[in-house]
This record gives structure tokens, C-alpha cells and sequence, in this order.
């Protein structure tokens, strides 16, 4: 993993619903209105849709976050497990499962390590962009998969990519990025699946099919 991702999100954990919701000061705002925002909420809406969230769908979040994915499809009748790197993500999102009756599987987990095989569908938003190899996730969820993997990633040339560059440097953390003729290639390397890719303003979201 690329330096200091974990604790980079652990220190974020507090902050992160501001991102989809509330700004908690002028600052927070600007960087949420010019750097987050305009991606965050279009990748949930498409990942959504990609996914068809219904009962009896048994879904993976990697990289859970804060679970707004996880419980909207929670909501719709999936089966959904999310894990998170960062204890205090998972902490939040347990929470904020809890104040919203929502029921959904959460845990400490580390998407380099095999998960176990048994989702219809694995999903990871904002995650691939901090592996200098993000094929090592790709691969993991391939295999746990058995209909399709959705993940997103920022696009190379978006206007936030400076801005996004001296917040994560100031953090000590790589990020990478990516043009839609990369994000087709990576299904070069699991025998030429079929995979579409979605622009989402400043993020591409991607779905390898497996059937």
C-alpha cells in the first residue's frame, strides 16, 4: 500500500461525512465543493445503478468508508458486507448503521489479502488510486466476484488534480491517476473481460463483467 494510506485514513475518519453532506468550516467547504464533491456524489449515483442493488444480491464494499454505499444498498435489499483498512471508518460506519436501522456487515480488512469467495458483486470507490499496483485488489476482487467488479479512479487531467496533489503530499500519500485508455487496459490483464468505463466528472467508474 502506498505510504501511509491507513493512518492517513484514520485521521480523516472524523471528517469524512462532511465530504457528502456537511462542511464543517469555510475551508472544508471550498475543498468540498471544488475537489470532492463533483465526483463523489456522481461515482455513488453510478455505482448504484451499475450494481442493482435488490434482495438476495450479495454485495462487497472495499474500502467502506463511512458505508453511504453500503447502506443504500442495504436500503434496496442487498446482502452487503463493507471493510474498511482504517478502525475508525469502520467505527463510523457502524454508527451511523446503527442510527439508521440499517443492517449490514462491517469489519477490519485489508483488500491485498484474499477475500473470501462468496459475493455476486465486489465494489471499491476510492481506493484502487492509492496502489502504486492496483492489480492486486483487481485480483483479489475478481476472485471473490461472481458477476462483476465495479471500482473508480481519478482521472489524470481533471482541474482538481493539483489542488487534490498539495492536500496528499502534505499527508505523505501517492495517489495515481488515470486516462480511460488505462482504465480499458487493466482488462487486458484478466483475459480480456468485457469492462466499460463511466465518466463521472473528475473520476472515471469502471465494471469488468465476468459472465
Amino acid at each position: 500500500m502506498s505510504r501511509y494510506v491507513g493512518e492517513y485514513f484514520e485521521k480523516l475518519a472524523h471528517d469524512f461525512d462532511s465530504y457528502y453532506e456537511r462542511p464543517n468550516s469555510v475551508v472544508s467547504w471550498l475543498i468540498n465543493e471544488w475537489l470532492r464533491k463533483p465526483g463523489l456524489l456522481k461515482r455513488l449515483e453510478v455505482a448504484l445503478t451499475l450494481t442493482e442493488p435488490r434482495p438476495g444480491l450479495k454485495v462487497l464494499d472495499v474500502g467502506c468508508g463511512s458505508g453511504k454505499f453500503v447502506a443504500e444498498c442495504a436500503k434496496a435489499g442487498a446482502e452487503v458486507t463493507g471493510i474498511d483498512i482504517s478502525p475508525e471508518m469502520i467505527k463510523l460506519a457502524i454508527n451511523y448503521m446503527e442510527m439508521n436501522r440499517i443492517n449490514a456487515n462491517l469489519f477490519v480488512g485489508d483488500a491485498t489479502e484474499r477475500l473470501p469467495n462468496k459475493y455476486d458483486i465486489c465494489v471499491a470507490l476510492g481506493v484502487i488510486e492509492y496502489f502504486k499496483d492496483p492489480m492486486v485488489i483487481l485480483r483479489n476482487m475478481i476472485e471473490a466476484s461472481q458477476s462483476k467488479v465495479i471500482f473508480s479512479v481519478p482521472k489524470q487531467f481533471a482541474f482538481q488534480v493539483p489542488l487534490r496533489e498539495i492536500m496528499l503530499n502534505s499527508r505523505g500519500v501517492d495517489c495515481y491517476y488515470y486516462t480511460k485508455k488505462k482504465v480499458i487496459k487493466m482488462a487486458d490483464e484478466f483475459d480480456k473481460k468485457s469492462i466499460t468505463v463511466h465518466d463521472c466528472g473528475p473520476v472515471y467508474v469502471a465494471c469488468i463483467e465476468l459472465k
